[in-house]
């Protein structure tokens, strides 16, 4: 029988407001998530079954990044495979050296 891992939920937050839960597991890791929409869990769950299916090794992590910012450091660091420096060391370099330009 072919088992989804990953269930979506409907619960009260303890402030009355109605939520949506999305979790499961990812090799023995406990994953759980809520969202403000059915189709927002819907959608996490999709991609984390993608994800689990692919072999990625996915963690749940509390970040107060938005999720555009998470996807901007995750195309960030794949960039720097390969080289010596740390992304802070780039960004410092940028911040200290770059100027816009008076006239576009």
């Amino acid at each position: 029988m072919n088992r989804s891992k990953f269930f979506v939920t409907q619960f009260e937050n303890s402030s009355g407001t109605l939520a949506w839960r999305v979790e499961g597991r990812i090799n023995g890791v406990r994953f759980r998530r809520n969202f403000k929409t059915k189709e927002e869990a819907a959608a996490e769950k999709a991609a984390l079954e993608v994800s689990a299916a692919q072999g990625c090794n996915l963690r749940a992590i509390p970040t107060s990044l938005a999720e555009a910012q998470v996807r901007e450091a995750e195309a960030a660091f794949h960039r720097l495979t390969g080289r010596t420096r740390t992304l802070t060391f780039y960004l410092d370099y940028a911040l200290a050296n770059y100027r816009d330009p008076v006239q576009e």
